[in-house]
């Protein structure tokens, strides 16, 4: 199976990052929309918000899920099995 992750803050997620996720679900087996944590910013949503958001805009993509990261991009990456970014 290959795996794309989508990273970003998604303080909200807007037109144009779903455009990207659908368009790397149609060429992907499973996209995950990578939310990640930084401590030093104080974003206008809280992560369990972000996320809900994230899921609420990419229920009609099956093959996409939502998951946060507060550590390195690569690892999450790599546990995920991530074939791109």
């Amino acid at each position: 199976m290959k795996t794309a992750v989508c990273p970003g803050s998604f303080v909200p997620i807007s037109t144009g990052h779903l455009d990207l996720v659908e368009r790397a679900a149609a060429i992907f087996d499973e996209v995950v929309v990578c939310v990640m944590v930084n401590a030093e910013k104080r974003p206008m949503f809280s992560l369990e918000e972000r996320l809900a958001l994230v899921r609420a805009a990419a229920a009609h993509l099956p093959n996409v899920r939502a998951a946060a990261c507060a550590g390195l991009l690569a690892d999450f990456a790599r546990e995920n099995g991530a074939a791109a970014l």
